[in-house]
């Protein structure tokens, strides 16, 4: 037999983990949901108990809202002590590593839309999905950039090193430097991401979780560099010039 209870939480307070604060904070239970019931386990009147919380909580301190759920039953319990235990989740979830996604405004719409799923999957622990979103992004700063080639070094029979342009992920990235669009520093870094990417799609491989972080951060960098920064400068700019009418 199943219940359902409303707001029997309703004005609760919990410590968890702020996604945004990045800390232990107290939450408030704006709503939630209790669940709970039993069955008949066996003919001797035993019976399987359960008992389920859905809650939308908010952070007292930042007003973040999230959503928390706690999960408990009869079988749930300490075989040494008999304590009885809980499984609580949040959602969104989080550690205290997980990442947060930057507001970008200048960034392409599809760009933020893959940064903001590779952070989802880097947070879910999704390693290989994260690797490839990682690609995707640096793709993606090509294709937005118009760049569709650019020169690369090839070693000749004769052990001669000749300058050839393609059209692969490689080429790309030096052409987002050779069209002064990224610094040549810049350019060396996405050819890491590049190797994480390789190592995600086509090996099939766990890319390490610091080094997709790195990755992540670095991208972000380039964001700021190639869309929020020029655009902040040109509203310096604009400002610059209307006071000096």
């Amino acid at each position: 037999m199943k219940k359902f209870d409303l707001n029997k939480s309703l004005d609760n307070n919990y410590s968890v983990l702020c996604q945004t604060c990045k800390v232990t904070t107290k939450h408030k239970v704006l709503t939630s949901v209790n669940e709970y019931g039993k069955e008949p386990m066996d003919d001797y009147g035993d019976f399987y108990q359960w008992n389920n919380d859905y809650e939308i909580i908010q952070c007292l301190g930042c007003e973040t809202v999230s959503f928390r759920s706690d999960h408990a039953n009869s079988e749930d319990y300490d075989p040494v002590d008999g304590d009885y235990y809980s499984n609580e989740l949040l959602y969104p979830k989080r550690t205290k590593e997980s990442l947060t996604a930057q507001s970008f405004f200048n960034v392409p719409p599809n760009l933020r839309r893959i940064y903001k799923e590779t952070i989802e999957s880097y947070n879910s622990d999704s390693l290989t999905l994260c690797g490839a979103g990682v690609r995707a992004l640096v793709e993606g700063l090509c294709m937005e950039n118009g760049i569709t080639d650019g020169e690369v070094e090839q070693k000749q029979k004769d052990g001669t090193i000749k300058k050839v342009r393609k059209t692969n992920l490689q080429a790309k990235i030096n052409g987002l430097h050779q069209k002064g669009k990224i610094t040549e520093a810049n350019a060396d870094i996405l050819h890491e991401h590049r190797f994480l990417g390789n190592t995600a799609v086509h090996e099939l491989s766990t890319p390490n979780k610091d080094d997709l972080r790195l990755a992540i951060e670095i991208i972000e960098n380039v964001f700021d560099n190639l869309y929020e920064l020029p655009e902040k400068a040109s509203q310096l700019r604009f400002q610059r010039l209307r006071k000096s009418k």
